[in-house]
């Protein structure tokens, strides 16, 4: 080969390598005119931030003998109308030894009841089997919350069903020896120590709470309705009595009061009246919660009441807390605001002869690329934030004009101009 020839080739070659980098430059260019991002499958909760002030039927039960305090129930427990909450003693060596001596009497007939139960055959392996399961499943998860009071009474719930197994199955022939020793000891410490000088009880039902804080009149359980923003922004608290004895909870409908801003409250004037509520220091899991009342303040802000009916000792301990109102959880496509735009989609449809008929109709959707080719999909927006929008990826029937939509890890162009339905980008 001539170097004439040579050359001529090496010329054209160049030239061809110099023509593909140029128009990958001019392609790439092209395509950063039209920044993507990815339709990606995101779940977020719908939900209202504020502090709230917890309203309940309270009385506060007083102690009228001087003396120790022995208490027969624990906070969270519930009483009847004349029920014991508790004893004076009149030193603490009495009520410590009679406190003991209560609980040994409550082992022995658990103890009494499962042999009684057990022998009888009331109760089936199954069930027994059964039973330890959930229990055992309740303590694993009172443990995992780290609820330590809840934890207690699952562990001796757990072991009365595995004692009861154990019987059963012939492992244990009686709680004979047991609940021996358990009354010898309960009458030595009866026989050694003086009796209680009066017994507190209570006038009402309800919940039982040792701790009395200050606010149970701050806000009178019975002027719900008529309370306020200014009276809620100035509550203040008393002082306790100093012969108090604890309280009662006596109804199981209680209020979370709580300001929101304009905004926030009509998003809940909209919404269905069932809501959640998370006291995020008082407990782990939202409860479930109904819009009482809302009511709006001439500056802008609103008070809002929701009322409830689930309680638990971590509930009836709380009073101002701050509060998460949920109001639901949505999944699907998550695109940038930025992306939205309004263009026309088409509907094509065929009479009875088999004829096509188009018809076109302006819709809210997003210009998606596919290749180099861009196509205009409608969206049904779920949820909206701030710089985001949720999509629902399988619409019911209806929603969509023409019943397409995104699709999940579609490139949705985020920015550009000149953009329509079918362009090519090369």
């Amino acid at each position: 080969m001539d170097k004439l020839l040579f050359k001529r080739i090496l010329v054209a070659a160049l030239t061809v390598l110099a023509l593909i980098y140029v128009a990958y430059l001019l392609i790439s260019a092209n395509f950063d005119l039209y920044p993507t991002e990815n339709a990606v499958l995101a779940t977020v909760s719908d939900k209202i931030n504020s502090t709230g002030f917890i309203i309940r039927d309270e009385s506060i039960i007083e102690n009228k003998t001087d003396g120790i305090l022995s208490y027969s129930c624990s906070s969270g427990d519930t009483v009847n109308v004349d029920g014991e909450i508790a004893r004076v003693y009149s030193n603490e060596t009495d009520a410590v030894a009679q406190s003991l001596a209560d609980k040994l009497e409550a082992q022995k007939k658990s103890l009494e009841y499962i042999q009684k139960n057990t022998i009888s055959g009331t109760m089936s392996l199954d069930i027994i089997n059964n039973n330890i399961k959930s229990k055992l499943i309740t303590f694993l998860d009172d443990a995992n919350k780290y609820d330590i009071d809840n934890v207690k009474s699952d562990s001796e719930n757990l072991l009365s069903s595995i004692n009861q197994r154990l019987l059963y199955t012939g492992n244990l022939s009686d709680f004979n020896g047991e609940i021996a020793n358990l009354n010898s000891q309960i009458e030595s410490l009866r026989a050694s120590s003086g009796k209680s000088k009066d017994s507190i009880k209570t006038p009402v039902a309800g919940y039982f709470n040792e701790f009395c804080d200050g606010y149970e009149n701050a806000i009178k359980y019975s002027e719900i309705d008529n309370l306020t923003i200014d009276k809620l922004r100035s509550v203040e608290k008393s002082d306790v009595p100093d012969n108090a004895a604890g309280k009662i909870v006596g109804n199981v409908k209680w209020y979370i009061a709580c300001e929101v801003t304009g905004d926030e409250a009509s998003n809940l004037t909209i919404w269905d009246s069932a809501v959640t509520v998370l006291l995020t220091e008082a407990s782990t899991e939202a409860i479930p919660a109904e819009i009482y009342k809302i009511t709006q303040n001439p500056d802008g802000n609103a008070l809002v009441i929701l009322q409830c009916d689930y309680m638990n000792e971590g509930i009836l301990q709380a009073r101002q807390e701050p509060i998460e109102i949920g109001l639901g959880t949505y999944t699907g496509l998550r695109v940038s605001k930025k992306a939205i735009h309004d263009d026309y989609v088409t509907k094509v449809t065929y009479d009875e002869n088999d004829n096509s008929h188009k018809e076109q109709k302006k819709v809210q959707g997003v210009y998606v690329l596919y290749g180099s080719e861009v196509q205009f999909k409608q969206i049904a927006i779920i949820y909206a934030d701030k710089d985001y929008v949720i999509c629902d990826q399988d619409p019911k029937e209806g929603i969509l004009f023409n019943g397409e939509t995104i699709s999940l890890y579609d490139k949705v162009i985020i920015k550009g101009d000149d953009l329509y339905d079918g362009k090519v980008i090369a």
